[in-house]
């Protein structure tokens, strides 16, 4: 897994709503960590909360955070892959499958499907050699 380097602020993965954010916490108020610019802007986050400073030994990288988020999709994109997987060898539709992912069925189909022909060929390769 990728390092950022220092703690991620709480709100670096929203730059619409905080274009100012500095993206390194510098300061926690709660379990919330918070840079100091998005501190200074809170509304109720922490509120009466004493700020507990974050020792920070670099600032965070926002490269080595891209390529920590692509390294958490694929390992997503994995997981899932695997629960649709499962879920049709439990004998749940593409229709059902699909309703769960928030897209047709069709979709589900074409995405997925090659992902269960695949297995099924390692499956009768190793009966083959078995």
């Amino acid at each position: 897994m990728v390092d950022t380097g220092g703690t991620l602020c709480h709100y670096a993965a929203s730059p619409a709503a905080r274009p100012g954010c500095q993206i390194t916490a510098a300061v926690r108020r709660g379990t919330v960590p918070l840079c100091a610019s998005c501190d200074a802007l809170r509304s109720t986050v922490g509120k009466g909360q004493p700020g507990t400073p974050i020792p920070v030994p670099a600032a965070a990288s926002v490269l080595d955070w891209i390529g920590l988020a692509r390294t958490r999709l694929a390992d997503a994109d994995a997981e899932v892959t695997a629960a649709v997987t499962r879920a049709r060898k439990h004998g749940h539709s593409w229709a059902a499958i699909a309703d769960r992912l928030g897209i047709t069925r069709q979709a589900a189909q074409q995405r997925f499907g090659n992902a269960q022909a695949g297995a099924r060929s390692e499956r009768q390769a190793g009966a083959r050699r078995g």
